[in-house]
């Protein structure tokens, strides 16, 4: 009985090595690129409070999204919040796409977006662009309160689009 009960686990931890070590061999394989990997998913995240990157008197967070939407479509999103209200919040959304021949990250568009009197903002857009290659979000977040200013950023990874 002891034997069967420690093969059974032999094979079962066997196993998760083998899956393990796939998945992370599949993870060191994709190429980075400013710091984002390209990759097929069909949606990327960022956010400044995963990195601890803001987190200022004023502002609290900002995150941006790109996301697949249809046959050469993307979804852009972008949102800053404060920690309370402020003079103003703002968000920059910026979309680019990945250029094989330079190996960088070229601007496609940038979309700005800002509220006053308020702690939060955002900003959502869907947007056509050309299949059959890498895009990625890049955001930048502001928030002032009287003489005060703090800013932050974040980006995704490239997503290809088809």
């Amino acid at each position: 009985m002891k034997k069967k009960i420690m093969s059974t686990l032999s094979l079962i931890l066997s196993l998760c090595f083998l899956f393990c070590g796939t998945i992370n061999a599949e993870e060191t394989s994709l190429k980075q690129v400013d710091g984002s990997y390209l990759t097929n998913q069909e949606k990327a995240e960022a956010s400044t409070e995963k990195d601890d990157i803001a987190r200022g008197d004023h502002l609290m967070d900002g995150s941006c999204t790109i996301s697949k939407a249809g046959i050469g479509k993307i979804y852009v999103y972008g949102q800053t919040t404060a920690h309370h209200t402020v003079d103003k919040v703002e968000v920059i959304v910026y979309v680019e796409k990945y250029n094989a021949k330079t190996d960088k990250w070229d601007m496609v568009d940038v979309f700005t977006k800002e509220s006053k009197d308020s702690n939060y903002v955002s900003f959502g857009k869907r947007i056509n662009v050309e299949r059959g290659t890498y895009y990625r979000v890049r955001s930048d977040h502001f928030v002032t309160k009287g003489k005060e200013f703090e800013e932050t950023y974040c980006f995704t990874d490239g997503i290809m689009i088809d």
